[in-house]
Parts: structure tokens; sequence; C-alpha cells
């Protein structure tokens, strides 16, 4: 019964750091060739925007669970419904652009990215 306990809190913590995997220089320059000039502050800016946004609807998402295309379509979508929700503008194309990027990028660590804009 011990080793249920273990293993089923191993599962639960597991899938939930999927979720918040650290942006590091790796990250940046797997994609360098698909974002010229992005940097890790840029990276991390756009975990930054996600973790403190998205979750004030919904919990936050595992980033691999849209593809590339349908990230495409609910980034701009969500922050459209944000910033109507605050009433003012709290994510700005800067901001959104910062975003999308950080998804994409940490959607698939490891594997090269290529982006559809």
């Amino acid at each position: 019964m011990k080793k249920i306990g273990i293993i089923s809190a191993m599962v639960i913590l597991c899938s939930c750091s999927a979720k918040f995997i650290t942006p590091t220089q790796v990250d940046v320059d797997r994609v360098s060739s698909t974002y010229p000039g992005y940097t890790l502050t840029d990276l991390n800016q756009g975990k930054s925007i996600y973790e403190q946004n998205c979750n004030k609807c919904h919990g936050l998402k595992k980033l691999s669970s849209q593809s590339e295309k349908d990230w495409n379509v609910v980034v701009p979508e969500m922050v459209a419904k944000a910033n109507k929700k605050a009433g003012s503008t709290i994510i700005d194309a800067k901001a959104q652009d910062q975003l999308l990027k950080y998804i994409l990028t940490m959607r698939t660590p490891g594997k090269k990215v290529r982006a559809a804009f």
C-alpha cells in the first residue's frame, strides 16, 4: 500500500512539473533560427506571463496539449478574452508574442520548433 502512495505522488509531481519547466539557454539556442534575436530573458518573460495570467480563468495547461497550429489560434483568443475581462490591455502585443514563443518553445523541450508565423 505504501508503494502505491509513493508511485501516485511521483506521477502527480511529474505531471505538474511538466507545466513549469525552467527555460535555459539551450532552449533559446534550439529555436534561434526560428526566432532570431530571441533571448533567455524573452523566454522567461513569456513563462512569467503564462504563469501569472493563464491560470486566472483556468488551470495552467500542459504545453504539449495543443499543436503549434492550435496554440497560434488559442493564444490570441485567450489574450483577447483576458483583456476584455480585465477591462483594459493587461497583455499587449509584445507580451502576447513572448507568451506564444514561450509556449511554442517549451511545448516540446529538446526538439526543434518551427514557427507558423
